[in-house]
Order: structure tokens, then C-alpha cells, then sequence
């Protein structure tokens, strides 16, 4: 049974600091990070396509990104302890 991937758009981001994360979570934008070793991306992912990737099986969807779309995958994500919403993401490109 193949189940099709979800495909999440991702655009960049500044890197900011607590300051510009904590508005871009005010305006419904969750802050992600691609982790890579030649350097991390700084991201941002809409809340609802990531919650759908999240709880799909094995936790890999199509990021597209820069013209590109590639397989990712949630290395961590962080959520706040009370709300259970999202914080902060981090992928790994497959």
C-alpha cells in the first residue's frame, strides 16, 4: 500500500533570533532549520502541512524549496508543553 507524499512549500528566512521567531509563531509560521553538513538553511513551514507530514508514517514528505523537491525528514520537533503546537522544526534531507 504506497501512499503519496505531502509537499510542504518552504521559503527563507532570516536568521533572528527569540524576537523574530516568537512573531513569525504569532502569524501562524512555524521556524525550521535544514540540517545539512555543508551548512543549515533557515526556513519557515506553514503549521497545517506540517501537523498532516507529522502524523503520517514514517515522518517524510516533499519540502519544496528554492526551485527544488526534495524528500525530508522531522529530525525534531519541539512543541510547547502546554498548547502541543509547534515550536521550532528541525529536517534532514533524504
Amino acid at each position: 500500500m504506497s501512499q503519496e507524499l505531502i509537499t510542504i512549500a518552504a521559503t527563507a528566512r532570516e536568521p533572528g533570533g527569540k524576537s523574530q521567531a516568537r512573531k513569525m509563531r504569532r502569524d501562524g509560521i512555524i521556524p525550521a532549520v535544514i540540517l545539512a553538513k555543508a551548512g543549515n538553511t533557515n526556513i519557515q513551514l506553514d503549521p497545517k502541512w506540517l501537523h498532516k507530514a507529522y502524523t503520517a508514517e514514517g515522518k517524510v514528505f516533499n519540502l519544496t524549496f528554492g526551485g527544488k523537491t526534495q524528500k525530508a525528514k522531522v529530525h525534531e520537533l519541539q512543541l510547547h508543553p502546554v498548547k502541543r503546537v509547534a515550536l521550532h522544526v528541525d529536517l534532514i534531507l533524504v
